[in-house]
């Protein structure tokens, strides 16, 4: 009886120490997983913040990288439809347009680029006499004409007096042969100059027109180019041995011979006077008999 209770007893101990061992076991499963389970989280948030977290912010950007595109896209389109519009309005207006109005707004038409009020006035001129050949359109040139005069006094018309003078200053050039668009390179100017003939044409005002067809039927023409800068016209005076020995006398002192006039001789007619008037010469200078 008595190992029967030592057997009971150390069975006992044998079952407690069993039941200790797998409690034992349980609660260090329980640890391990909880502390498995603890680092898992801890490593999927580590993850989510490594990785999700950038993608988040990725993500946000390319939405608002897509509406800006979508905005943008928006307003070209409004802006290619009110292109569209103006375009069928441009196109609608145009076609009432008689075809004159599509002629004369082009600047390849000649009658275009006569300004308001003037005249598109065409002279035949030597080389040499439009300064060289060395104009082109758009240049301000002043006209002078040698006119050749008939002389009054003389009743048979044979006697011819011939004056120059500054016609009219600050004409436009429009034209110079078929050439109406400034070019102005040394290629064209070496053209005019060989050419005997040029034709030039000027704006110029009705009256003057009429003018220069007087002009150049009875005399000869010369231009004088001004610089584009210098505006206005002067008071001049007509060219003669005069006014040439007074503007030599007073900007060299240099005194000219100037040729004397030819005097006219009249016979009277009254009976009993058969005396010969004799020719005589007055000379004024300054509004003084010399």
């Amino acid at each position: 009886m008595a190992l029967n209770l030592e057997n009971k007893k150390q069975i006992a101990t044998l079952l407690l120490a069993i039941g200790l061992g797998l409690v034992a076991v349980f609660l260090t499963s329980q640890y391990v997983e909880n502390n498995l389970q603890k680092r898992a989280q801890a490593y999927k948030k580590d993850f989510e913040k490594k990785t999700i977290g950038p993608l988040v912010g990725e993500i946000g950007g390319l939405k608002q990288e897509i509406k800006k595109m979508a905005a943008a896209q928006a307003s070209l389109a409004k802006r290619q439809q009110q292109q569209a519009k103006l375009v069928k309005a441009a196109s609608t207006q145009k076609s009432r347009q008689p075809m004159q109005t599509k002629t004369l707004t082009d600047s390849s038409v000649f009658s275009v680029i006569t300004p308001r009020g003037k005249r598109a006035f065409t002279i035949s001129i030597d080389s040499l006499s439009a300064v060289g050949g060395l104009i082109n359109p758009g240049d301000l040139v002043d006209i002078i004409a040698e006119l050749t005069l008939p002389d009054k006094n003389n009743k048979k018309n044979t006697g011819e007096q011939v004056i120059t003078s500054v016609l009219f200053q600050q004409i436009q050039i429009l034209a110079v042969g078929t050439n109406f668009k400034p070019i102005g390179n040394a290629l064209v100017y070496q053209a005019q100059q060989r050419e005997a003939k040029l034709k030039v044409t000027l704006a110029v005002d009705p009256e003057q027109a009429g003018l220069l067809t007087f002009a150049q039927a009875n005399g000869k023409l010369q231009l004088s180019l001004r610089p584009p800068t210098e505006l206005g016209i002067k008071s001049l005076e007509v060219a003669s041995w005069d006014a040439l020995s007074e503007y030599v006398l007073e900007s060299q002192g240099t005194r000219l011979a100037v040729p004397e006039k030819k005097s006219t001789v009249k016979s009277s007619d009254t009976e009993g006077d058969s005396d010969e008037i004799k020719p005589f010469i007055q000379i004024f200078r300054g509004g003084q008999e010399l």
